[in-house]
């Protein structure tokens, strides 16, 4: 009985150390599923990512977290393209071609995720969750992307 008592102040120390998934572990996760071919970080509520071909950056897109519609996030199997549309018919992401310097704006943030379904739910459990850390500092969640 005694071993139980002490024990259980560890069990909750550690249940208690996992209970907030970080930005920083979020944005690990992410990149992670991604690959070299695409990063992403977030500055104050904006979503950056870079994409790169044979190491060189040939693409950037920047969106507000607040004008995606996460409610509409996919997965085209077929493209192998995980997308975050835009709320309404509005065009909020900008997309900036550094090889043609072509810059445009478009309805969708989009990814090459070459993956499984439980990656893509991942995926749309995490870009959730970095959504809401982003809205409020004091959200917090300890259920695991995958």
């Amino acid at each position: 009985m005694k071993t139980l008592f002490l024990l259980l102040p560890a069990f909750l120390f550690s249940f208690s150390l996992r209970a907030q998934i970080t930005m920083e572990q979020t944005l690990a996760y992410i990149n992670g599923k991604l690959g070299a071919k695409c990063t992403i970080e977030v500055v104050h509520g904006i979503v950056i990512a870079r994409y790169y071909e044979n190491g060189t950056l040939f693409r950037e897109d920047k969106v507000s977290l607040k004008e995606l519609d996460l409610k509409r996030m996919g997965y085209e199997a077929k493209d192998k393209i995980f997308f975050i549309p835009c709320r309404g018919d509005d065009d909020c992401v900008d997309r900036k071609l550094f090889d043609t310097k072509i810059r445009r704006q478009y309805s969708r943030f989009s990814f090459v995720l070459d993956t499984n379904k439980k990656s893509v739910d991942g995926m749309m459990k995490a870009f959730s969750h970095m959504s809401k850390l982003a809205a409020s500092p004091k959200y917090s969640s300890s259920e695991p992307f995958e």
